[in-house]
């Protein structure tokens, strides 16, 4: 059953994107026609690879959680992989977005205009198992200016050349939320997710579960493309807040969204 909501969902998102704002098929049809004629090259510098990049997406959606409180507002971007052929890498990611458009948390949490995120890790691949450990500061502009850190843990494995299966555990450093006062609990200390892909030729599906500590599990249903040098994703969503302590708040969490993805490297 969820798999075939899924795919119903998708196909309505495919069907009316037509219908989303004159700014989204703007940038989406001048950044395909425009990024296709940009050749994918990877800058060498000695053992360094510089990957730059830009990106778009129609929704800001947490990766571990699948939270936000917005719907309609796109999210644009640049980035940046610089690795050493040890295996060491630094990721640095700025985004522009509008993740609060209702006035009651804008007064509590500002616009959230635009976040700055910065990764140190290490890839490293043995045989068919790929492994990656990272850091990640984030600055996040809303009325708090928070600086958060995060510890990443990711897993993959090739079954074979069409099909993978993976999973990732983040860890909060900065201090988790509290809610509640019987017990206080913390949210959103420790979530994890495990997913598997498939390549079935025309794109690779992935279907993916998480969870969050605390706060939010959810289901996910993608297919992921690449075309004319541009990769493609779209995704289906399918959030709960039932287990959130803040048994106030599970209306801004709970939602099903299709998210698309657009992302060029050069």
């Amino acid at each position: 059953m969820f798999i075939l909501r899924s795919v119903h969902v998708l196909l309505i998102f495919i069907t009316n994107f037509k219908n989303m704002t004159k700014k989204i098929i703007i940038f989406s049809l001048v950044s395909v026609l425009w990024l296709s004629q940009v050749a994918k090259a990877e800058i060498k510098a000695g053992p360094l690879t510089l990957t730059p990049g830009i990106l778009f997406q129609s929704a800001y959606v947490g990766e571990f959680t699948g939270a936000t409180t917005n719907r309609t507002q796109p999210t644009y971007g640049a980035d940046i992989n610089i690795a050493h052929n040890s295996g060491v890498y630094i990721y640095s990611a700025v985004k522009k977005l509008k993740n609060y458009p209702d006035a009651s948390s804008i007064a509590s949490y500002g616009t959230f205009d635009w976040e700055w995120c910065n990764s140190l890790g290490l890839a490293k691949s043995l045989n068919s198992i790929n492994l990656d450990a990272s850091y990640e500061n984030c600055y996040v502009d809303k009325k708090t200016e928070e600086n958060t850190g995060s510890v990443y843990l990711r897993a993959s494995y090739d079954l074979n050349k069409q099909t993978t299966i993976g999973a990732a555990y983040v860890k909060d450093l900065t201090g988790p939320a509290k809610y509640g006062s019987t017990p206080v609990r913390d949210v959103l200390e420790d979530a994890y997710k495990a997913y598997i892909s498939h390549d079935l030729g025309l794109a690779k599906a992935t279907v993916t579960y998480g969870q969050s500590d605390n706060f939010t599990e959810f289901y996910t249903l993608g297919l992921n493309k690449e075309f004319l040098g541009v990769n493609f994703d779209l995704t289906y969503w399918n959030v709960s807040a039932e287990n959130f302590v803040n048994s106030t708040q599970p209306k801004l969490y709970d939602r099903e969204l299709a998210v698309l993805s657009v992302k060029k490297t050069f």
